[in-house]
C-alpha cells in the first residue's frame, strides 16, 4: 500500500436484498471475511491483519440512501453484491451500487451469483461495469449476442439444482416450498468454503489458484502442530483422563441405576395400589437406560421381570388398572358396545377411556362445574354429559365435537336415552321442585316437561318413554306414582304395604322401585322383601320376604339381568339369587369374614362379586366361591359394570375418585382340578390328588388320573398336613403315614399302585420323615426314635439301618446315588451325611430342598433366613438374596418347597396360623417371579413343581358341604398355571397393554423428567 493510498474503514460492504437465501448467505459472506486469516506476506509489521465489513440490517423503502448508508459505501474499500433474480428489483440495491461506482469507480466491485445467470440477475450497473478499459453494451442494445460477464463474475453460490433449467426460483420456493429453499441454501453455503478464497483474492489483489493453495498449507501446518501438541498433552495426561473418564462414567452409570431403582420402585407401588398396567410402563420406561455393561443389569432386569409377572400371574381376577376421575361425584357411563366408558374428570371435564386397557382417548371440555352424570345414545354416537352449571351438552363421540347443549337448571339426578335413541331422559333437583324432561333427540327441542313440588326419592323411566315411575321422600298420599310423561299426570297411585303389630297397622315403607327389565311389572323394595307388581292388572306376581333385611347403604340394594329372568338382591352380607318370573329363591351367597357392603351381578355368566370394607373383594361363580379376600388396592367402590362376557368389572370409587378396571379372568390359568393336592414326587413327574371321596394318581398335571383304592378304613376327611404323603418318581409307590382304627397306633401304608396291593407296618413315631430312592425301589424312613431304616418296597424288608442319625427333623433329602443324606432340623441346619461311611460329613447353615452328589462334589441348595445359599463341598457356600416380598409372609414348620433344577425354579408355600401365600422364585436372580393367595384356610396347601418347569399346581379353594343338603359334600379346588418364559410374559404384558403408553400427564405425576 502506498503512502497517498487511502485508508479506509470498511474491507467490504455487502448488498443484498433482505430475503432468503439472499441474508443467510450475506451473513456467512460477513463472519467468513472478519475470520479469514491470509497469508503472512499480507501481516503488517508482522501483525495479522483484522477485516471490517459493512452489512445494512434492514432494508429501507427509501428513495435516496441515508447518510449512514452513504457514508459506509464511501468508507469501504470493495463492495459486495450477492445476485439473484430478484436483486435487480430493489431500488436500494441498485442505488447502493451506482453510488459505490461514482464513489470508488469500477474495479472493487465483487458480484456473487446465487441463482440464475449473469445477464438476468445482475442490475443494470452490474452490467455496465468496465473491467481494464472493457466495456458492455446495454442489454436492450445487444440484439442476439449473448454478453459475457466472466470477468465481473467473482463467485458462483448456485447449486446443481438452481443451475437446472426447470428450476422455478427461489421466489415460488419462498412461498410453496420452503424445505426445498433450506436445503438449497444450505448447498450453496457449503459451496462458499471453496468459493471464499476469489473473494478474497478480489479483496487481496491475488490469484485465486495461489491464495487457496497457500492457505491450505497454512492449515495443514496448523494441524500437524495441533496434531502434535495434541499427542504430546494425551501423552501425558492419558492415565489421569483415563482414570477421570473411567470414574465419570462409573459416576454416570450408578447416577442411571440408582434412577430405575426408584422407579421401579415406584411402580412396585404402583401395582400395590392396583394399576398393573401403568406399573408395567413404567417398568418398561425406567428399564430402557440399562445396558448389560452396568453392573446391576441382572438385578434390576429382574425386579422389571418381577412387575411384568405381578401383571400376569394371577389366579383370576385381579385390578387392571386404575383411573383418576379427580371427581367425587362423577358416575360411569358404559357405551352399548362396551369397548368404552364416560366419566367426568377434574372440575369442568368429562373423558372416554377404552374398556381394554384404560386408556383415556377423548376429553371433553366445556362444562364450568363438576359433571355428575353420563349416557351414551344407543348407537353410542352421542355422549350427554349432565354439571352442577345447570347445563347438559351433546358430544360427538368419534369427533369430540359438541353437537348440542341443554340449559337445564338444577342439580342433575338422572340422564338416559330411551332404547330407541329418540328420546333423551332428564331429571334435576332444583331447591323447591323436582323437575323431569324429556327432550327429542332430533332436534333437543324440549319434548315433554313437568315439576314435583316435593323431594323425589327415586325415579324409574319407562323404557319405550311413555310413563316414569316416581318414589317421593315425604309421606303424601301420592308417595308412590307411575306419572305419564306427556305431562307429568298420574297414570297410577302404588299405595304402600303395612305391616300388623300390637294389633295395630304400620307402614312398610319402600326402599326403591324400578320396572322390571322385561317391562312386564315393577319391583317394588321395602326393609323386609321385594314383590313383582304387574303392570297390566296390579296383581302381585311374587313376593319374596324370607329371611331378607335389607340393611345396606345400597341406593338400590339389588339388581337385574338385561331380560329382568334373574335378581340379585342383597341382606346384610348374604346375596339371593331370585328367579325374576316366579320369584323362586335359586341360590343363596354368602362370604364369610368379607363383611360385603356392596356387590356386582353378571346373570349371563353366573358371576356375582362381593366387596367388603376390609378393601378386599370374593367371587362366586356357579354356586362355589371361587376366590376370596383379594385386595382391592383403594376405597371401596360402590358403582359397577359387568361386562356381558364376564371377562372385565368396572368399579367406580366416589370418596377415592378412581375408577378400576377389574380382569375377571386369569392370563396363565388352566382348567382347575376338583381336587386337593396330597403330594408330588420328587422329580415333579408324579402326583396324589383327593376330591373328597378318592385318591387318583395322576402323570400329566390331572388331565387324566387313575383311581388308588388305599384303604376304605382309613379316613381321610380334612386332615391338615400331608407331610407325611409320598410318592415315587415312577408313580409305582404311595407310602403314608396313618393311624389304625380302634388302637389309634401309627402305621405305615405302602400302595403298589400296579398291583393295587398295599402293606403295613407298624411304627414306632406318628410323624417319620419319608423318601423314596429315585429308582422307587428302596423307602427311607427316619424319626428321633430310632434313626433312619431303609426298606426295599417290593416287600418292606429292611435293608439297612443308621440307628445314629436320629433326633427331631423337619424333612429329609437323598442323592440319586443314595450315599448322601441330608437331614433338615428343626433348629434351622442341615446335617450332612455319608451313608457308606456313617459319618456326619458337614453341618451347613438353613433348610435344603435339593441335594446332589456327583464326581465327588456334594451339592445343597436351600434357604437362609431370607436368602438362597448354595452349598459345594468343593467351592464353599454363595449366598444370593431373596426377594423382600418373601419376607411378608411368616415361615412354618408346615410350610412346604419344590425345586426344579431344570429351570432353577424354587415354589415356596407358606402355612402360617394366619394366611396361606406361593411364590415362584428364580434361583439364579434370587426374585420373584409370582405370587398366589390362595384361600384355604382349613388345611395346609400342597402343590406341585412339574418336572419340565412349566407348570404350576397349587391347593386354591375348599368349598364345605352344605348341611342341609343331605347329597352334598366336601369340594377341593386346585388352581393350574402355565410357567411363561420371558419372551411369552412379554406378549401377554403387550397384549394387555393393547398399544397404551404413558401419557405426559402421567408422567408428570409419577416423576419422571427428560
Amino acid at each position: 500500500m502506498g503512502e497517498n493510498e487511502k485508508v479506509y474503514k470498511y474491507d467490504a460492504f455487502i448488498s443484498y436484498r433482505h430475503l432468503e437465501p439472499d441474508q443467510s448467505i450475506a451473513k456467512e459472506i460477513h463472519r467468513m471475511i472478519e475470520r479469514f486469516t491470509p497469508p503472512k506476506e499480507f501481516y503488517k509489521e508482522g501483525k495479522k491483519p483484522s477485516y471490517r465489513v459493512f452489512r445494512d440490517r434492514e432494508e429501507l423503502a427509501a428513495r435516496d440512501l441515508s447518510s449512514s448508508i452513504e457514508e459506509a459505501l464511501k468508507e469501504s474499500r470493495f463492495l459486495i453484491v450477492i445476485c439473484g433474480k430478484r436483486t435487480a428489483l430493489s431500488d436500494w440495491c441498485v442505488k447502493e451500487i451506482e453510488t459505490f461506482r461514482r464513489l470508488h469507480g469500477d474495479s472493487r466491485i465483487i458480484p456473487v451469483l446465487i441463482e440464475g445467470e449473469p445477464k438476468e440477475s445482475f442490475p443494470l450497473p452490474l452490467k455496465q461495469l468496465k473491467r481494464e478499459g472493457k466495456g458492455f453494451e446495454p442489454e436492450e442494445e445487444q440484439g442476439t449476442k449473448e454478453a459475457d460477464f466472466s470477468d465481473v463474475l467473482a463467485a458462483d453460490l448456485r447449486p446443481k439444482a438452481v443451475k437446472e433449467r426447470d428450476f422455478p426460483g427461489y421466489e415460488v420456493l419462498e412461498k410453496e416450498d420452503r424445505e426445498k429453499l433450506s436445503a438449497l441454501k444450505k448447498e450453496s453455503l457449503q459451496l462458499l468454503k471453496e468459493e471464499k478464497y476469489r473473494i478474497m483474492a478480489a479483496i487481496l489483489s491475488c490469484n485465486f489458484g495461489d491464495l487457496k493453495q497457500r492457505d491450505k498449507e497454512r492449515r495443514n501446518r496448523l494441524i500437524l502442530r495441533i496434531s502434535f501438541l495434541t499427542g504430546f498433552v494425551f501423552l501425558i495426561f492419558a492415565l489421569f483422563m483415563t482414570n477421570a473418564y473411567h470414574k465419570a462414567e462409573k459416576a454416570r452409570q450408578e447416577a442411571v441405576q440408582s434412577n430405575t431403582r426408584i422407579l421401579l420402585k415406584t411402580a412396585g407401588d404402583i401395582a400395590k395400589g392396583g394399576d398393573f398396567l401403568q406399573s408395567v410402563l413404567l417398568a418398561e420406561d425406567a428399564i430402557k437406560p440399562i445396558t448389560k455393561k452396568m453392573p446391576s443389569y441382572e438385578e434390576l432386569h429382574a425386579e422389571e421381570e418381577a412387575l411384568l409377572n405381578d401383571a400376569v400371574y394371577h389366579s383370576g381376577s385381579s385390578p387392571l388398572t386404575a383411573i383418576a376421575t379427580k371427581n367425587k361425584m362423577t358416575y360411569m357411563a358404559l357405551s352399548h358396545d362396551e369397548r368404552y366408558f364416560a366419566y367426568g374428570l377434574d372440575n369442568d371435564k368429562a373423558a372416554i377411556a377404552k374398556v381394554e386397557n384404560g386408556e383415556v382417548i377423548r376429553i371433553f371440555k366445556g362444562h364450568s362445574q363438576q359433571v355428575k352424570l353420563l349416557s351414551f345414545s344407543p348407537d353410542d354416537a352421542i355422549l350427554a354429559t349432565a354439571s352442577f352449571d345447570n347445563r347438559c351438552i351433546l358430544y360427538d363421540v368419534h369427533s369430540g365435537e359438541e353437537k348440542g347443549q341443554l340449559s337445564v337448571p338444577g342439580a342433575p339426578m338422572l340422564l338416559r336415552f330411551s332404547d330407541d335413541g329418540s328420546m333423551l331422559f332428564y331429571l334435576t333437583f332444583t331447591s323447591t321442585t323436582a323437575d323431569f324432561y324429556v327432550y327429542d333427540t332430533a332436534t333437543w327441542k324440549v319434548k315433554s316437561s313437568f315439576k314435583i313440588a316435593d323431594t323425589v326419592k327415586y325415579a324409574s323411566f319407562k323404557k319405550d318413554g311413555t310413563e316414569v315411575l316416581v318414589l317421593l321422600g315425604s309421606d303424601s298420599e301420592n308417595k308412590l306414582t307411575r306419572r305419564s310423561l306427556k305431562d307429568g299426570s298420574i297414570i297410577e297411585s302404588i299405595a304402600e304395604e303395612t305391616e300388623s303389630m300390637d294389633q295395630k297397622e304400620y307402614p312398610l315403607s319402600y326402599r326403591a322401585a324400578v320396572y322390571s327389565e322385561d317391562q312386564k311389572g315393577i319391583l317394588l323394595v321395602t326393609d323386609y322383601g321385594i314383590k313383582k307388581r304387574s303392570l297390566e292388572d296390579g296383581s302381585i306376581v311374587f313376593s319374596v320376604d324370607k329371611d331378607i333385611n335389607m340393611n345396606t347403604n345400597s341406593r338400590l340394594p339389588f339388581q337385574q339381568s338385561a331380560d329382568g329372568k334373574k335378581i340379585a338382591l342383597q341382606s346384610y352380607s348374604k346375596v339371593f339369587l331370585i328367579d325374576g318370573e316366579s320369584g323362586e329363591i335359586t341360590d343363596e351367597i354368602y362370604f364369610p369374614e368379607l363383611g360385603m357392603k356392596y356387590f356386582s351381578y353378571n346373570a349371563e355368566q353366573n358371576t356375582l362379586v362381593g366387596f367388603g370394607e376390609s378393601g378386599k373383594y370374593s367371587v362366586w361363580k356357579d354356586k362355589k366361591i371361587v376366590e376370596e379376600k383379594l385386595d382391592y388396592g383403594g376405597t371401596m367402590p360402590s358403582e359397577f359394570y359387568f361386562l356381558q362376557d364376564g371377562t372385565k368389572l368396572l368399579a367406580n370409587s366416589h370418596d377415592g375418585q378412581t375408577i378400576k378396571i377389574l380382569d375377571m379372568q386369569s392370563r396363565v390359568a388352566e382348567t382347575p382340578l376338583d381336587a386337593r393336592v396330597i403330594t408330588s414326587s420328587d422329580d415333579g413327574s408324579k402326583m396324589v390328588l383327593f376330591d373328597g371321596s378318592n385318591f387318583l394318581l395322576t402323570s400329566d398335571q390331572g388331565k387324566t388320573v387313575k383311581k388308588m383304592e388305599v384303604d376304605p378304613n382309613f379316613r381321610f376327611g380334612l386332615m391338615k398336613s400331608t407331610k407325611n404323603h409320598i410318592i415315587s418318581n415312577d408313580g409305582r409307590y404311595y407310602a403314608s403315614v396313618w393311624q389304625k382304627a380302634g388302637s389309634g397306633l401309627p402305621v405305615l401304608l405302602l400302595y403298589d399302585t400296579e398291583k393295587e396291593e398295599k402293606q403295613e407296618l407298624d411304627l414306632q413315631s406318628a410323624s417319620p420323615n419319608l423318601r423314596f430312592s429315585e429308582d422307587g425301589k428302596s423307602l427311607y424312613l427316619q424319626d428321633e426314635k430310632e434313626g433312619v431304616k431303609v426298606y426295599n418296597t417290593g416287600d418292606l424288608s429292611e435293608k439297612a439301618a443308621y440307628p445314629a442319625i436320629k433326633d427331631g427333623a423337619e424333612s429329609i433329602l437323598l442323592s440319586s446315588d443314595e450315599k448322601i443324606l441330608a437331614v433338615n432340623r428343626y433348629a434351622g441346619i442341615v446335617n450332612l451325611y455319608d451313608l457308606e461311611s456313617k459319618k456326619k460329613l458337614a453341618d451347613v447353615q438353613g433348610e435344603g430342598v435339593w441335594l446332589s452328589h456327583e464326581g465327588g462334589e456334594i451339592l445343597l441348595k436351600g434357604i437362609l433366613n431370607n436368602s438362597l445359599f448354595r452349598y459345594s463341598s468343593v467351592n464353599g457356600t454363595e449366598i444370593i438374596a431373596l426377594d423382600e416380598v418373601c419376607a411378608e409372609t411368616p415361615v412354618s414348620f408346615d410350610d412346604r418347597n419344590f425345586y426344579n433344577e431344570k429351570k432353577n425354579l424354587l415354589l415356596l408355600i407358606r402355612n402360617n396360623d394366619t394366611e396361606r401365600k406361593v411364590y415362584l422364585i428364580d434361583c439364579t436372580t434370587g426374585k420373584c417371579k409370582f405370587v398366589l393367595s390362595p384361600s384355604v384356610s382349613r388345611y395346609d396347601i400342597n402343590g406341585q413343581l412339574s418336572s419340565d418347569g412349566e407348570t404350576l399346581i397349587v391347593d386354591q379353594n375348599f368349598y364345605p358341604m352344605d348341611y342341609k343338603d343331605k347329597d352334598s359334600k366336601d369340594s377341593f379346588g386346585a388352581g393350574v398355571y402355565r410357567i411363561l418364559s420371558k419372551e411369552e410374559v412379554k406378549r401377554a404384558v403387550a397384549e394387555m397393554l393393547s398399544g397404551r403408553t404413558l401419557t405426559a400427564e402421567e408422567k408428570e405425576e409419577i416423576g419422571i423428567t427428560s
